[in-house]
């Protein structure tokens, strides 16, 4: 296979390996819950192409890498699964997941998670960025996949102008036997991968319950001249009495906004 960036080919590939296992994780989980996990594909029932999308409110698609569907095909859980090499690429790919999935949580509130599985080289505060957002993470650090690709003859530590150690390595990527890329796929998931299928697990098997585990509660009011004002709670309790306190015929509303 030619191709014109072997770096950029390279980091592809790993990132695809990473997205197969994820899906050989998460499926087994799924099926034998009744739910189902959407990594795009055909799907004449959902979809006429082949990306994975969803549509917010406002009329915008967002391409995903996983959904969790009930039987009832409505979406419980988004997964996405990031990776970058270079630290300078964090914040435009930090803000396009929180921006997705909150916006898309928005929208479909049947949603009860979204999870990110991040790989590469990620700042803490892109990583503190996302947390912000209700984004789950789960990190494969840079290191740790470049020690499991030279267990298999490539070098993935290159300077960032070199072209020489990324064509061979691509190279002998393309030399590698199948059960190879999946033994590496495999093995790059591992530090998360307990975490991951818990999280998922109680996610699922939790039912309609999620009320009694309430930790905060987040109140967003916009105004018809497209002002936004947001208040934070800790329980439903001083939720109710706020907007109790905040009637139409209130004279003193503006001072309570």
């Amino acid at each position: 296979m030619v191709v014109v960036n072997s770096a950029s080919a390279l980091g592809e590939a790993i990132g695809k390996l990473i997205e197969d296992e994820i899906e050989n994780t998460i499926k087994p989980i799924c099926v034998p819950r009744g739910f189902y996990y959407d990594r795009g594909g055909t799907r004449p029932d959902k979809r006429t192409g082949l990306k994975l999308q969803m549509i917010n409110k406002s009329g915008n698609l967002y391409q995903l890498d996983g959904v969790i569907e009930n039987p009832d095909g409505t979406p419980i859980i988004i997964i996405e699964s990031k990776y970058l090499r270079y630290k300078k690429h964090n914040r435009d790919k930090a803000s396009w997941t929180c921006s997705a999935h909150y916006s898309l949580r928005k929208t479909y509130p049947t949603i009860r998670k979204s999870i990110a599985i991040i790989s590469g080289n990620w700042s803490r505060p892109s990583k503190k960025f996302m947390q912000s957002f209700g984004i789950e993470l789960y990190e494969i650090p840079f290191d740790f996949i470049c020690n499991t690709l030279v267990q298999y003859g490539l070098n993935f530590n290159w300077p960032e102008k070199d072209r020489k150690i990324p064509d061979i390595s691509w190279a002998r990527f393309l030399n590698l036997r199948p059960e190879d890329k999946r033994e590496i796929g495999v093995k790059l998931l591992n530090p998360v991968r307990k975490d991951l299928i818990e999280s998922i697990k109680f996610t699922l098997e939790s039912g309609e319950d999620w009320a009694k585990r309430i930790n905060t509660l987040e109140l967003l009011l916009t105004t018809e001249m497209n002002e936004y004002f947001v208040y934070s709670f800790t329980t439903i309790r001083e939720a109710i009495q706020f907007l109790l306190n905040l009637q139409i015929d209130d004279p003193e509303i503006l001072k309570k906004l």
